[in-house]
């Protein structure tokens, strides 16, 4: 009798501890779409977004939650005045726009902005790639990627 009182003991402590074993396993293996990012500038600048559309929005947001210094401009008047007071690390805007954000930056003396074009498609691209070394695609990168280009530029600066 008292064998089968230590069995029954046993039997139930070895299950008991292999249920609080495995209490601790499932919190390793949540599935991905629980994860949530939130990225991070390891050297935040100030960076002006040009663009009238609600991607341009949305990309000033994103970059102001990872800690950059963000002002957004969408018309040519404020994207003059803001260029002449402020004193910008880059300048984000569509590669179309790029004739008029180089003549405000050559008007306002501004020596040491970097452009950062945002070509709309391949054959955009191609062609920025003609004149800039550093050039996003507005459907393919995402905001890791504006990160990546605003660091290297920031970078390069120091």
């Amino acid at each position: 009798m008292n064998f089968r009182l230590v069995y029954l003991v046993l039997f139930l402590c070895t299950i008991i501890s292999f249920e609080a074993l495995a209490c601790g396993d499932s919190l390793y293996r949540v599935g991905k779409g629980v994860s949530y990012r939130i990225y991070t500038a390891p050297l935040p600048g100030s960076v002006l977004v040009y663009g009238r559309s609600e991607g341009a929005k949305q990309l000033a947001e994103a970059l102001a939650e990872s800690g950059h210094g963000v002002r957004l401009v969408d018309n040519e008047l404020d994207l003059n005045l803001e260029l002449q007071k402020g004193n910008y690390d880059v300048v984000i805007s569509p590669y179309s726009e790029h004739e008029i954000v180089e003549a405000s930056s050559e008007a306002s003396g501004s020596v040491t902005t970097t452009y950062l074009p945002v070509a709309l498609n391949d054959v955009e691209e191609k062609i920025a790639h003609q004149k800039y070394s550093r050039v996003m695609v507005a459907n393919k990168d995402e905001i890791k990627n504006y990160l990546k280009a605003i660091h290297y530029s920031l970078k390069n600066k120091t």
